[in-house]
């Protein structure tokens, strides 16, 4: 079995091993200096000065390689114990790594686990206020069968736009009062829920009808396609009805506290992709400030003779969902 030596060992060693070998080479030299000349020796006994400076010459050379080899040996001790401190710094440092990583290790799923737990306990909160506001809102089951009262029954002032596009449906031409009754009006607002929605696309051809309605329609479309290229649907954003007070109040002029509830949209993605979208395109910021005029005109009108079922019927359609998210996010609720 092969023994690995200690180097610092193996230099002490060697060290001693010259100096032996120095000190007996300059021993052997001595003595053959004074056996080949036996007239020095004599000579050097019988002067005192002389006797002196041999014993220096002899001993000098002694200490001399004495010296360098205990200072061999100091060097081979202080490179040993170097080696020994680098090495237990090494330990060291790579120990402090460890328990870094582990800390850090620590903290990320610290920092998971609140998150988690934010995150559940936002989602219980949103719960907790849906099924409030559902138990003080009416339910689909206490909203009686829509009236077929006129929804608009005077024309509401607005501004014709000459560069507003028009859907591929037939319209008066003659802009007739609205004969659209609450039940259409409301439908027309939500849209077609597909293309075989036949009743959707009946309803919706007589809204265009009306010039007023038309071009809050046409605004409508326009911000809902706009919005979907961002890949937002109303369909899929978490809005629970205003209650119909909410409306009334919006259509008397006021802001703030008053109408929060039009403020529900909690879709965190869809509101900042929205917004985002308001701040750096003027088109769409253009439009959205359209519908957001039209839809408060109309609204003003309609809530005048609609009853609260109709109000809140009116606040599930994808066009007031739309208006709800707009303006959340252009500030429209906010107390001027």
């Amino acid at each position: 079995m092969e023994i690995i030596k200690n180097p610092a060992e193996t230099s002490e060693r060697a060290a001693f091993f010259i100096a032996i070998s120095l000190t007996f080479i300059w021993l052997v030299g001595l003595s053959a200096i004074l056996i080949l000349y036996p007239s020095v020796l004599n000579q050097v006994i019988s002067d005192q000065s002389l006797t002196a400076l041999l014993l220096v010459g002899f001993f000098l050379p002694l200490a001399l390689i004495w010296a360098a080899a205990l200072i061999a040996r100091s060097f081979a001790m202080m490179r040993a114990e170097t080696k020994a401190l680098r090495i237990s710094v090494e330990k060291m440092r790579q120990t402090l790594q460890v328990q870094v990583v582990d800390e850090s290790e620590m903290r990320d799923h610290w920092i998971h686990s609140q998150l988690a737990q934010i995150a559940a306990l936002t989602k219980q909160t949103d719960n907790h206020i849906s099924a409030l506001t559902k138990r003080t809102q009416p339910t689909a089951k206490d909203i009686p069968a829509l009236r077929n009262a006129l929804a608009l029954p005077q024309e509401v002032e607005t501004t014709q736009d000459d560069n507003q596009a028009a859907l591929p449906l037939p319209t008066n031409s003659h802009n007739a009062p609205s004969q659209l009754t609450i039940r259409d009006f409301i439908k027309a607002l939500n849209f077609p829920d597909n293309a075989d929605d036949t009743d959707g696309f009946s309803v919706l051809r007589r809204a265009f009808t009306d010039r007023t309605v038309a071009q809050l329609l046409q605004n409508a479309q326009d911000v809902l396609t706009m919005l979907s290229q961002d890949g937002i649907y109303m369909d899929d954003l978490r809005v629970d009805p205003p209650a119909a007070s909410a409306w009334r109040d919006y259509a008397n002029g006021e802001r703030g506290q008053a109408v929060s509830a039009l403020s529900l949209v909690r879709d965190r993605t869809a509101l900042t992709l929205t917004k985002t979208r308001l701040r750096n395109d003027i088109i769409f910021r253009e439009t959205t400030h359209r519908f957001l005029t039209r839809y408060a005109n109309i609204l003003t009108t309609f809530e005048k003779t609609a009853q609260d079922q109709e109000l809140f019927a009116l606040g599930e359609t994808r066009t007031a969902m739309a208006f709800m998210l707009l303006g959340r996010v252009s500030g429209a609720f906010e107390a001027v």
